[in-house]
């Protein structure tokens, strides 16, 4: 069972590269962004899934049923939009929560 479940894991992994869901090389339409202009802050910490599932909770998301490795909170009306990653992130992780400030849950 266990192996079915880590198989399962891996083949959703796989799709969601191969389909560019989090694909950090693959390009995509800034047609669809909410603003060009944004305030954004970017807040390095030390307990990310802590303070990512905090935040969703105090915003009324709910919460996470993964791990996370950083988390963006945006809100178009006044333009601003705040970015919590781990102290040393990958490009990766900061280009891929600046998309939400400006496509919101793209993915």
């Amino acid at each position: 069972m266990r192996m079915l479940v880590l198989l399962g894991l891996w083949i959703s992994s796989l799709g969601a590269y191969a389909f560019g869901w989090d694909n950090p090389t693959k390009p995509f339409s800034a047609e669809s962004n909410e603003r060009e202009t944004m305030l954004i802050t970017w807040k390095p910490i030390d307990d990310i899934q802590g303070v990512c599932l905090r935040e969703s909770k105090r915003r009324g998301f709910g919460t996470y049923d993964y791990k996370v490795d950083a988390c963006a909170f945006w809100n178009f009306a006044i333009r601003t939009c705040t970015i919590y990653t781990k102290k040393r992130p990958t490009m990766h992780d900061l280009g891929h929560e600046m998309r939400h400030c400006y496509q919101g849950n793209w993915h």
